[in-house]
């Protein structure tokens, strides 16, 4: 996420004589990335890129900090100033004519805080010429002082704020109710956009049930503060931060406010920001304070304490740096930390939730330190000679390159997958590797198979009627409760809008363009797979397995194509593969060849060649020439390599092919 920031407005919370250049070079070296500085309304404005683990760098007040202890490390005199805001405690009315809050229903799965207070007697101000100012600089417009502080104060300090018209909450029955969108559900935002719910959202209701609020995300039309507003409710939730991805992935709505509330915004930060929300309110629009502050925090909760021995340090750092260099370094950046003998007992601020492993304190150690001071050494140890057994980089580039001239399409799809997709696997969401925190719901479960993404690639390409995918990529199979690590295995998987017969091929061709030379496929008894199975050293060595399927859009309902799933497993293919022919010398003697053709209905036609090369060791090659309806034509060579075959030698054969293809109830059509 990238933030603008004023110099000056910078300068509101940092005290240093550091020039824009300056500041520039020491963030980008050891914190948030500056990566340019432009001149807007006459004056520098820097342009920050901020990892999305940040948030709390997400400010004008978040960079200040940051700010002060990477130019105070770096020699340069710099110091945050100290905000001066009333605690929440501290606010009383400021008018007798007080107003009840209305009534709140929370619902603490979903909202951890809720701050608010009643302000009325606002007066319709045009937005003072300094904050019209910073607000232009960061490409935000420009309304009136009662909508614009909100946009103000969650830039500067970096937590999303709203102000609800106070007067039109009451007139809806006084009462805000937390819960979930139903379906179908509509909703009008504050920039007159209709919107439809998916179910799912969490919603702000009035007692009657209307949505008078997407929280977190963006206010609603029927709450929102407007030229006639007299009275505002000054309100900051915090919510769970999932639900706010969801909501505005679903209805792309990409705020500032959403943005922020999705990475977990640290919910300490409500009280300064509601103190400053009453400050400008009274400073700028003449407000008073109307009621009591409202406070419900059911989220409370304090970062706990990390042990991290000192040894942690020196070993991934490489150096060996003073215990109170390390100290100084973390207390600097809000952690409280005790020394306890040969580690540390570390409590990181409540806006740092990213730091939680040993490796998290030792970059922050780094950073500030400076990268550039750390020792440069030369990668010790012996370099490998031998390449790993399971590199199949070659093996890889072959496969794609033959597959794509072939006619397929390489995809790269995600190794979390959802858990619908989990489930088409074929394994049960419990044989699944589940992740911890997930970003998003449908990125929750380590795949098992490559099958289910691809044929999602199919689906959403309904127009493309004879569309065939293929990737190569790992699966993830856990290896029991003694490790969390999974296994990953190299798989190629295809998915082809196709025929089985045109899948066989495809896999036959690249059998062959790998030099794999004695390969079937073996269909299972319920003959809805074929497996397949090479030759390696006289042991049967199963690759993988051909599945067909039908397969209905979405979008076409009652239109079924046919669809043939591939997947291989690519380190027993490698076994099995060849980087070069091997040499074969002519035979000499000729060869007699002719097509046989057979009426067959339901016996595969892999189990009939097979039955055809059994029938004697004289039979060299059979493959299948032509299809017409259910006529299966085969050419069949027949070959001895000490004499010439006579068509007399060769009759007896043709009778015994012809005598076991009846038993599988194939009737040859013609005479032999």
């Amino acid at each position: 996420m990238n933030i603008l920031i004023p110099h000056h407005w910078l300068l509101k919370h940092l005290e240093t004589e550091a020039t824009p250049e300056q500041i520039r070079t020491q963030l980008s070296l050891a914190g948030p990335s500056v990566e340019r500085v432009e001149e807007k309304e006459g004056e520098p404005v820097y342009d920050i890129e901020i990892t999305t683990n940040r948030v709390d760098s997400m400010s004008v007040y978040g960079v200040a900090r940051e700010a002060a202890v990477i130019l105070d490390y770096a020699k340069i005199p710099a110091k945050l100033k100290p905000l001066n805001l009333p605690k929440l405690n501290e606010i009383k009315p400021t008018t007798k004519k007080l107003k009840p809050l209305p009534k709140i229903t929370n619902n603490p799965t979903y909202i951890k805080r809720i701050t608010a207070v009643v302000l009325s007697e606002i007066n319709t101000t045009a937005t003072p010429n300094w904050m019209a100012k910073r607000l232009k600089q960061i490409d935000q417009n420009v309304h009136w002082a009662a909508i614009d502080i909100t946009n103000y104060i969650t830039h500067e300090l970096g937590h999303p704020c709203h102000a609800f018209d106070y007067d039109k909450i009451m007139a809806l029955g006084g009462e805000i109710i937390v819960d979930e969108a139903k379906a179908g559900e509509k909703f009008i935002t504050l920039d007159k956009e209709t919107y439809q719910a998916v179910g799912g959202e969490i919603v702000f209701r009035a007692s009657d049930g209307t949505i008078i609020d997407l929280p977190a995300i963006k206010g609603t039309a029927n709450t929102a503060v407007d030229e006639n507003t007299k009275n505002i409710l000054f309100w900051i939730e915090n919510m769970d931060a999932k639900k706010v991805r969801f909501a505005s992935m679903t209805h792309d709505i990409r705020t500032v406010a959403a943005q922020l509330n999705e990475k977990n915004v640290d919910p300490y930060l409500a009280e300064p920001t509601l103190s400053l929300g009453v400050k400008l309110y009274q400073e700028i629009v003449g407000a008073q304070v109307a009621s009591q502050v409202y406070d419900e925090f059911p989220g409370k909760k304090l970062p706990s304490e990390k042990q991290i021995p000192l040894s942690v340090f020196e070993r991934y750092l490489g150096l060996s740096l003073p215990t109170e260099t390390i100290i100084n370094i973390l207390d600097k950046l809000g952690c409280q930390v005790k020394q306890a003998k040969n580690y540390l007992k570390i409590i990181p601020p409540t806006y740092r939730p990213d730091l939680e492993i040993p490796a998290d304190f030792v970059e922050e150690v780094a950073r500030i330190y400076g990268y550039h001071n750390l020792p440069g050494k030369i990668m010790s140890g012996p370099l490998p000679l031998k390449r790993p057994d399971d590199d199949t980089f070659d093996l890889e580039t072959k496969i794609k390159n033959f597959l794509s001239v072939t006619g397929l399409y390489e995809v790269y799809t995600y190794s979390l997958v959802s858990q619908e997709l989990a489930l088409e696997s074929g394994y049960q969401l419990k044989d699944h590797l589940k992740l911890a925190n997930p970003l998003t719901e449908d990125k929750v479960y380590l795949r098992r198979s490559l099958l289910p993404s691809l044929n999602q690639v199919i689906a959403n390409n309904p127009t493309q009627k004879n569309l065939k995918v293929f990737e190569l990529a790992k699966v993830y199979h856990p290896q029991g409760q003694d490790t969390q690590r999974p296994k990953e295995v190299m798989k190629l998987g295809m998915s082809l809008r196709a025929g089985y017969r045109t899948a066989r091929g495809i896999v036959e061709a690249l059998l062959d363009h790998l030099f794999v030379y004695q390969y079937q496929f073996k269909p299972n008894q319920e003959q809805t797979t074929a497996l397949i199975i090479a030759q390696k050293q006289g042991k049967n060595l199963t690759l993988g397995e051909i599945k067909p399927l039908l397969y209905t859009t979405k979008e076409t309902q009652n239109q079924e194509y046919a669809l043939v799933n591939v997947e291989i497993d690519l380190i027993n293919l490698a076994q099995v593969a060849n980087k070069h022919p091997k040499y074969q010398p002519l035979p000499k003697t000729s060869p007699v060849i002719e097509d046989l053709t057979f009426e067959i209905t339901h016996t595969p036609v892999g189990q009939v060649i097979e039955t055809i090369k059994q029938t004697s060791d004289l039979i060299h090659q059979v493959r299948l020439k032509d299809v017409f309806k259910h006529r299966y034509t085969f050419t069949i060579k027949y070959l001895d390599s000490q004499n010439n075959l006579s068509d007399q030698e060769v009759a007896p054969i043709r009778k015994a092919v012809v005598n076991n293809l009846k038993k599988l109830n194939c009737k040859l059509v013609g005479k032999i």
